[in-house]
């Protein structure tokens, strides 16, 4: 059976712009600048016929059909994360080893990643460090740091934080490879930091 489907870059770049309507956000998240997730997205809806978004002069709406189209599309890519999961379990069932500066551990719990069972499975060991290189390097896997930046061809989440003391602390980064950004070993930790979040 042949295939008649839009590029997966494309798709990929729709689907974090729309889930976070912002193609800025979308091109951090991916390790891309927001100008690439702009021209995939624009591809995307030629190669369709169909608009997905309204562009707005301050930010994103989904269309009708960029509305039913999102659910579907998220739904492929986690049907591809766990298909992938269950043949490779090794490379893909990996627990994280992360590095985290000594600014970000200070508004983070004590003892974290380890104060919660729940990332057991997702981080192996983590080290102090701000060294952006590292991950590069694969000497981490991910790095936790209290704002920061550039960070170039790495993907970053940023998650704005309290401290529990009710003052606004800046934006936690969460800096990988972009190939590890949507796996299920990123997204819990995301969970996690976001659970810090004002």
């Amino acid at each position: 059976m042949s295939y008649r489907l839009p590029s997966l870059n494309s798709l990929r770049a729709f689907e974090a712009a729309a889930r976070h309507l912002s193609f800025k956000t979308a091109a951090s998240e991916l390790g891309v600048t927001a100008g690439a997730i702009s021209q995939q997205v624009k591809k995307l809806e030629g190669s369709l016929g169909v608009e997905l978004f309204r562009r707005l002069p301050h930010g994103l709406l989904l269309t009708e059909a960029g509305e039913a189209f999102l659910p579907k599309i998220t739904k492929v890519f986690e049907d591809l994360t766990a298909a992938t999961e269950e043949i490779a379990p090794r490379i893909n069932g990996k627990k994280f080893h992360l590095g985290v500066c000594p600014k970000a551990a200070a508004v983070l719990p004590p003892n974290w990643p380890h104060h919660d069972d729940g990332l057991r499975p997702f981080v192996r060991s983590w080290v102090p460090s701000s060294d952006v290189e590292s991950v590069r390097n694969n000497e981490i896997d991910g790095l936790i740091r209290l704002g920061g930046g550039p960070y170039g061809d790495l993907s970053r989440v940023a998650i704005p934080v309290n401290g529990g003391d009710g003052r606004d602390h800046g934006d936690l980064h969460f800096v990988c490879k972009p190939g590890l950004a949507n796996c299920r070993q990123s997204r819990a930790i995301l969970e996690d930091l976001a659970k810090y979040a004002p």
